[in-house]
């Protein structure tokens, strides 16, 4: 088994680079540092993927495919190693019912995928579980703190283990960008807090293993930026979207506010801040400015101040938001492949 071990890591360790660290990203954007944090937090996501037998990529229901990190899939899939992947729908509080069910339906063509709501009671342990399908919970029991999916991602870990006879406990490596709520949905499963949680990018900063029972080890680990500037189009104000960088330290904070602007209903935006319909972001910020009363000298509109706030109740999930699936396309996955991960992941069982 040692061997096996030592052989299968060694497999693992033989993949190239799944991240080249972009010098026009600043560590201190992510994490208010000046060192070389990045790179640190990148050997601690190496670790987590090499000891991982699953790995649960935890994607954010409001951008699914923003938040998916399609190098990693990749490199798992090339590696030849004997590891799963199961994707986590978190958040799913903040979107429809109906966008849920259409993304699930989705994502289901590649990997196994878990509908899943964090707990949010303030406690320390003997945290909430609901055991009621996604499916089918009410909207009461979406907008309470209790946790849901967990059941059923438990439950599925261990039809694998069962499927695949294995005979040792597994380790179930948690993955995903920041703030996709990687630490929450360790703490939900395991009811107690086990791991610190913070809406801040870099919260989490080394791997930590948790034993969740008997058959079931979590490894949680900090949260990478994968997008670069111009990677699928991807500019550095919709990286900022998606809550991976402080904003107080955003050189330009009214890009990603102009992101916003053309991604909400103006109806929208208007009705939630109270302000005169508006053309562009600018006009925006400057109406939000004088109702606010944040104001420079000379009476000028403090739109950097105001688009901060802006960006950080986007954050907050104020802002109501959710992108609908493609069209679908050609899987980097094959039917195959899919197929054999279904028999040893098996839905209806969990």
């Amino acid at each position: 088994m040692a061997r096996n071990a030592e052989s299968r890591a060694s497999a693992f360790d033989d993949q190239e680079p799944i991240l080249e660290v972009d010098k026009s990203q600043e560590d201190a954007a992510a994490t208010g540092q000046k060192d070389n944090s990045r790179k640190a937090y990148y050997r601690e996501f190496r670790k987590v993927l090499e000891n991982a037998d699953v790995v649960l990529e935890i994607l954010d229901a409001r951008d699914p495919l923003g938040t998916r990190t399609l190098q990693v899939e990749r490199m798992i899939m090339d590696s030849g190693v004997s590891k799963r992947v199961i994707l986590v729908l978190n958040k799913i509080d903040l979107v429809p019912k109906e966008n849920v069910d259409q993304w699930l339906k989705y994502l289901r063509n590649e990997y196994p995928t878990i509908a899943f709501k964090a707990s949010t009671q303030s406690q320390r342990s003997h945290l909430g579980q609901s055991r009621t399908a996604t499916d089918i919970a009410s909207e009461d029991l979406l907008k309470s703190s209790e946790c849901l999916g967990a059941d059923m991602l438990v439950n599925l870990l261990k039809n694998y283990c069962r499927s695949t006879n294995m005979k040792t406990s597994v380790t179930v490596g948690i993955i995903g960008y920041p703030n996709v709520g990687k630490s929450s949905v360790i703490n939900s499963l395991k009811r107690s807090k086990v791991c610190g949680v913070g809406s801040t990018p870099g919260f989490t900063k080394v791997a930590q293993q948790i034993t969740l029972d008997k058959n079931i080890k979590l490894l949680d680990c900090p949260g990478i930026v994968f997008a670069q500037r111009g990677q699928d189009g991807r500019t550095d104000a919709e990286i900022a979207l998606r809550n991976c960088v402080k904003v107080e330290l955003l050189e330009d904070p009214i890009t990603p506010v102009e992101v916003i602007v053309s991604r909400i209903p103006r109806e929208q935006l208007t009705a939630m801040y109270d302000v005169p319909y508006f053309d562009t972001a600018n006009e925006f910020l400057i109406s939000l400015a004088r109702k606010w009363g944040k104001l420079r000298k000379g009476g000028i509109p403090d739109t950097f101040t105001v688009a901060r706030t802006v960006l950080n109740d986007w954050n907050g999930g104020k802002i109501r938001f959710w992108s609908e699936p493609p069209a679908a396309d050609k899987s980097h996955i094959s039917a195959s492949v899919v197929t054999s991960w279904s028999e040893a992941f098996n839905m209806d069982m969990a």
